[in-house]
């Protein structure tokens, strides 16, 4: 038998695709919608505007030609969104626009027509331009002398905030075949923490006409006070051979240190303070239908240019009492990104309808302060008013049928506990002096324990410990850095936050520890975790150390002493 050839098989899938997209009744049509993500920018600044269409209910896409009038549309991205919604395709496009104005003053974003339907129109109060910035970035590194050896160090600003993460990338410049050996420091900064971030990472760049070998390695300094910070120079001590005789001699290089403002903070900020560059939000997966009775999933991403994930808040959203949510843990990704730090974070939550009618499910908003701009921002997504549907008939059937199910499991057990009740005087006799016997072994084991039990002794901190590790941790909002400085506190080491609860003798500290598990699981506030680790262990870790007792002499001895 012959076979259709493959195009033809594929262009007659295409047609049938399209046919059911065309005729489809649609199950759950709903209006274009548009947002931006702030209503007030400077001249010299950006506003993403955000347009969501559901092709169900119309036909085509969006025209902007009346976009172009007041604004240039500096970058776009497309996305589409395919689901299967009581048998029927739903496709829904998603389009970014990010727009920089032409003028001051308040410009209006008129209403964008998708096919019959039109969006409302939108207002941006464009204020002057930003003042001058100051000259944030250091001068870079001279290499026109031709050096076969050099140091590189950089941050993202010389001008951060107290308490900004900042970028700082070290490099070591060497002539390829020149090093054998040796040892690149970096000395911790006074005023600020300055923690080694990832692995070091090796390339090859040409530099004044020359191809060099560098070695990379990044860190996140953080400024703990204002005024002026100095980091000092790297230094790197090894051997290096010569490019013309072999032969071997010893190297001791020094850099450039770095001299940085750090401002203080705003006295306008909002608090808990965030400092950042860019932050971004934005829907991954929004439910289509909703229906009592059947959870449906709601993802929102953020992204944070110039902190970590430990330093943004916990991404949340309400349903009041329609509904319930259940959130998973997030997903982090710490990275750096053109030499600064860069965080991302989705979080899935599963959103439970628990009676029809309208349901608004309230978005996240983080509130953050743009380190670019001097200003207090508010990152936050549109909220999502959907329909929820009565629950189906053979949900309730199957509600029923399980408590049916569980009434007769019930009656099996008691069926079964009845057979093991004893008949007559002598079986509850047996069995009051079993119990009886069984007691007096309980009794015997506890009195043998209390007595060989040590009393618990209170101590502070092992003398080996570094108390000042956890200050540093706990100053700079890292949950991660604050378990690693916990576990290295006790001597010996603790393998985690269990075994150190396990020592400690606080109540508050042991509470504390409690909280910090549930924010890294994703089910705890961070801010509150942080506020009351800080109490906790503002006096240092105290600890329960055992006394030393000898061990009980069963036997007499052979032998007695004279």
């Amino acid at each position: 038998m012959r076979r259709a050839p493959a195009p033809l098989i594929h262009a007659f899938v295409l047609f049938w695709t399209l046919c059911a997209l065309v005729f489809a009744v649609p199950a759950s049509a709903q209006p274009p919608r548009v947002w931006i993500d702030r209503d007030r920018i400077a001249y010299d600044d950006t506003v993403t505007l955000t347009m969501e269409v559901d092709l169900q209910s119309t036909a085509g896409m969006p025209s902007l030609v009346d976009l172009t009038r007041d604004f240039r549309i500096v970058d776009q991205r497309l996305e589409q969104d395919m689901a299967l919604v009581n048998g029927q395709i739903a496709l829904k496009i998603r389009m970014q626009l990010v727009l920089a104005p032409t003028r001051e003053g308040t410009i209006e974003i008129p209403s964008l027509w998708v096919g019959r339907d039109a969006t409302a129109p939108l207002r941006v109060t464009v204020l002057p331009p930003r003042n001058p910035r100051v000259v944030d970035e250091p001068p870079p590194v001279a290499a026109t002398e031709g050096r076969p050896i050099f140091i590189e160090a950089k941050v993202d600003t010389i001008t951060p905030y107290v308490q900004q993460s900042v970028g700082f990338t070290l490099r070591l410049y060497y002539q390829s075949g020149m090093l054998v050996d040796g040892r690149l420091d970096q000395h911790q900064p006074a005023g600020a923490s300055l923690q080694k971030i990832g692995d070091d990472l090796q390339m090859t760049v040409p530099v004044g006409g020359r191809d060099y070998d560098v070695v990379e390695r990044r860190y996140l300094l953080i400024p703990e006070r204002s005024g002026t910070l100095t980091v000092p120079g790297a230094n790197f001590i090894g051997r290096g051979m010569g490019l013309f005789d072999g032969s071997r001699h010893d190297l001791n290089i020094f850099g450039a240190p770095l001299t940085l403002q750090v401002r203080p903070i705003p006295a306008t900020a909002s608090q808990p303070w965030l400092p950042l560059r860019g932050l971004r939000m934005r829907y991954v997966e929004t439910p289509q239908s909703l229906q009592v009775g059947k959870s449906v999933p709601v993802t929102v991403e953020v992204v944070a240019e110039g902190a970590t994930a430990a330093q943004l808040p916990t991404l949340m959203v309400q349903a009041g009492n329609d509904a319930q949510v259940f959130a998973e843990p997030p997903q982090v990704d710490d990275r750096f990104q053109q030499d600064r730090p860069q965080a991302t974070v989705v979080r899935r939550f599963s959103i439970l309808p628990t009676r029809d009618g309208t349901l608004r499910i309230v978005a996240p908003r983080i509130v953050w302060w743009d380190t670019q701009a001097g200003i207090a921002r508010i990152a936050s997504l549109p909220d999502l008013t959907l329909r929820v549907a009565p629950g189906a008939a053979g949900t309730a059937a199957g509600q029923d049928t399980g408590d049916t199910g569980t009434t007769a499991t019930a009656s099996d057990d008691a069926r079964g506990w009845r057979d093991w009740i004893p008949d007559g005087h002598w079986g509850w006799a047996g069995l009051a002096l079993g119990l009886l016997w069984l007691g007096a072994l309980v009794l015997g084991w506890r009195l043998w324990a209390l007595r060989t039990k040590p009393a618990p002794v209170v101590a502070l901190a092992p003398p080996g410990s570094d108390p000042q590790r956890l200050m540093r941790a706990l100053a700079r909002n890292d949950l991660a850095a604050i378990v690693q400085a916990l576990c290295a506190a006790p001597a010996p080491v603790a393998a985690d936050l269990d075994a150190i609860r396990a020592r400690l003798a606080d109540p508050a500290q042991r509470a504390a520890v409690d909280a910090l598990q549930r924010a890294r699981w994703g089910d705890g506030d961070n801010t509150a975790t942080l506020a009351a680790l800080r109490k906790a262990f503002a006096s240092g870790p105290r600890w329960r150390t055992p006394a030393a007792r000898a061990e009980p002499v069963l036997l007499p001895p052979l032998y007695p002493e004279r």
